[in-house]
């Protein structure tokens, strides 16, 4: 039987660590985003909407994109998965790592080991099905673990909800990105409403004159 009628989807329920690491390393799961937080554990689909799609290869784009322009040293990372073995794991839509860090994860890495390096400077939800977990839980789990920056795509009203975390787990909404200085968030949004209304590639263009 699938794996998927076995579980709820895109709910959070009870589990031990060693049950949510035996249905995440399945094979059975290898369509499945996984999340484990708290003692408890969720699964999304990898596979989304068009809409989730789209808005998710723009956002790629144009930050790579403001990053390669301003020479940035930076390492994007697309559905990555991070683990912090017996308490928390993740698989954001999108991560990167900035400065120091940017070549920080060996090649040959299948699952980023936050108890051997440090986890991304920048990560990223694209919030359509998902969007009220990403402003809730998930938000939670990343200022614990101390994610320097998340940022969430609401997909439906072409906004980035954007915070800043402190070591200290405490966060702040900002317009401008803080890990990647320079980076308006508007410039960003405007992107994604562009988008409802001409082709993406027309967009892109429009996104690196803005840069």
């Amino acid at each position: 039987m699938p794996l998927q009628t076995q579980i709820p989807l895109e709910t959070w329920i009870s589990a031990t660590w060693d049950e949510y690491v035996t249905l995440a390393d399945s094979p059975m799961s290898a369509n499945l985003k996984g999340y484990y937080h708290n003692g408890r554990m969720r699964f999304e689909p990898i596979s989304t909407g068009s809409d989730h799609s789209t808005d998710h290869a723009l956002i790629l784009f144009a930050v790579s994109f403001f990053i390669a322009q301003r020479q940035i040293q930076a390492t994007a990372k697309n559905a990555c998965s991070y683990r912090k073995t017996g308490c928390d794991e993740f698989q954001p839509d999108a991560s990167y790592y900035v400065g120091l860090n940017a070549n920080v994860i060996p090649r040959g890495t299948r699952v980023i080991d936050l108890d051997l390096y440090p986890g991304p400077d920048l990560v990223i939800e694209i919030g359509d099905t998902s969007l009220s977990d990403d402003k809730g839980e998930k938000r939670l789990l990343y200022e614990e673990l101390g994610i320097p920056e998340y940022w969430i795509i609401d997909v439906q009203q072409c906004q980035i909800i954007a915070f800043a975390i402190a070591p200290d787990g405490s966060s702040r909404r900002i317009h401008e990105s803080q890990v990647l200085p320079g980076l308006r968030l508007e410039i960003l949004e405007q992107a994604l409403q562009r988008s409802r209304q001409e082709t993406q590639s027309l967009t892109v263009a429009w996104v690196m004159q803005q840069f």
